[in-house]
């Protein structure tokens, strides 16, 4: 009899807990799942072969992801650094667009490590309507060169 009442002494007490432990497990994963992934995007409206610029982009241990654009005689690639390399953001942006420039000498580089730029990016590649690529390009290459 008391073994019994022991056991459901214990169900009572730990009835709560077990859910709260699972609900807990699920939202670390899915915080956690939330910041992976390959953050690597190229838009290419150009007759260049952007392979060479992804290999570069994706090769480079320091980035977490890349927005790359080719349009006409313009490459605009914009960057997100990991946590530590952010100290060093200047340096990595000149080491990617030499890289680039060495690669596509015919195209005008520009490379960014903003986050602000890296959303407009990305908002641009995912616009529907081409028509106003060309004035949102012209857009995020004064701003790029507004911040340096």
């Amino acid at each position: 009899m008391n073994k019994v009442k022991y056991k459901k002494a214990y169900c009572i007490k730990m009835e709560g807990t077990h859910i709260w432990k699972l609900s807990l497990m699920v939202f670390a994963v899915v915080l956690l799942s939330g910041c992976t992934g390959n953050g690597f995007r190229i838009d290419n409206n150009s007759s260049e072969d952007h392979l060479k610029a992804e290999e570069v982009l994706i090769n480079d241990k320091r980035l977490t992801s890349a927005v790359t654009v080719f349009h006409k005689k313009d490459l605009i690639t914009v960057v997100t650094l990991k946590t530590f390399s952010r100290f060093k953001k200047e340096k990595i942006e000149n080491e990617i667009s030499d890289k680039l420039e060495n690669i596509y000498p015919e195209l005008d580089v520009t490379v960014s490590a903003d986050s602000k730029l890296w959303m407009e990016m990305n908002k641009l590649i995912d616009m529907d309507d081409k028509k106003g690529h060309e004035k949102k390009i012209g857009k995020l290459k004064s701003l790029i060169k507004e911040e340096t």
